[in-house]
């Protein structure tokens, strides 16, 4: 009977390894994301914390309902595990907000969730995160997207000033925001005529609490796939101190190009050989008028650097209109 009982126990143990052979791999994920957390940030800004990552491919504006409260756009955060939501300004009360995900997995998940609304207010800037083209891309002349990405949402409403060179170029470009407000696109679909092009999107835009975005967004590229090019990378100065903020534009005959000044006074970027005009324009106060300028004086690419001298501008004007 003991031997019977041992032989029946390994029977059964072969059965499983043998029917374990035939079965398929382990299922993938089939569990829906959790909702842990509502994280009021600011009052214009919820976090919504999940158990797992959520797709970001499916996440857009409509995810999320919060009832008396409009949802002005959604986006990933830190983590992958992390929505947020910016909405109009809260009140320091009860709102229940809706919320529909889907993980990386492709489960779904609803939930219903109440919160207090917060009363702090967002004082962050907003930052230009990413542009594309990459700085410095060749043979680029046709389907040219312009994108740059924000850290957060942007005011639509607010007035977007850029330059784009060569002049009239600009006119073909189609401007497009994307549903969740953080990403502004220029779409062009025809040839672009010249050689390089160079973008500049002038600081200025807001947020949804209406701070201003202080940085700009530059990007140039190329249509000729042997562009190299000499890089040129200068200083900027005011009474000895840096200057923080602004443009510089070379011109050599009839082609064009500029770079902003970075916070730290200095710019950076590729020419073609030989002698250019430049001309430093700065707006210090970020009202869309140059304040500072500098004299026109003649550049040669082969000198090893360039040192630009601010001073007083008599007669401020946009500083668009100083590319032209």
């Amino acid at each position: 009977m003991y031997r019977k009982s041992i032989f029946l126990s390994l029977s059964g143990l072969l059965f499983l390894v043998f029917c374990a052979k035939k079965m398929l791999p382990p299922s993938p994920d089939r569990f829906s994301p959790y909702l842990l957390e509502v994280n009021p940030r600011s009052r214009v800004q919820l976090e919504l914390i999940f158990n797992e990552e959520i797709d970001p491919g499916r996440l857009v504006a409509e995810s999320v309902k919060i009832a008396g409260l409009n949802v002005r756009g959604v986006s990933i955060g830190r983590q992958s595990s992390r929505v947020l939501v910016w909405t109009e300004p809260q009140e320091r009360k009860g709102y229940s907000i809706r919320v529909v995900v889907w993980d990386l997995a492709g489960n779904l998940g609803r939930f219903r969730a109440v919160f207090r609304g917060s009363s702090r207010m967002d004082t962050i800037p907003p930052q230009v995160v990413s542009v594309a083209p990459t700085p410095g891309t060749k043979g680029l002349f046709r389907n040219i997207r312009v994108v740059l990405r924000f850290s957060e949402p942007i005011d639509t409403t607010s007035p977007v000033n850029y330059i784009i060179l060569p002049k009239g170029t600009e006119t073909v470009f189609r401007r497009l925001w994307s549903p969740n407000w953080q990403e502004l696109r220029f779409e062009c679909r025809d040839s672009l005529p010249g050689e390089e092009f160079y973008f500049l999107l002038l600081p200025g835009v807001v947020d949804l609490e209406n701070n201003r975005c202080l940085v700009p967004g530059w990007t140039f590229w190329s249509a000729d796939t042997g562009f190299k090019g000499v890089r040129v990378i200068g200083r900027t100065f005011k009474d000895g101190e840096r200057v923080r903020s602004g443009i510089v534009f070379f011109e050599q005959e009839k082609t064009k190009a500029l770079a902003p000044i970075l916070s730290d006074g200095l710019f950076d970027l590729r020419l073609r050989e030989g002698e250019w005009t430049v001309l430093g324009v700065s707006d210090t106060n970020f009202d869309g008028m140059a304040d500072l300028v500098t004299q026109r004086i003649l550049f040669n690419t082969a000198d090893e650097s360039l040192k630009l001298y601010f001073g007083p501008e008599s007669l401020p004007r946009l500083l668009n209109e100083y590319c032209h």
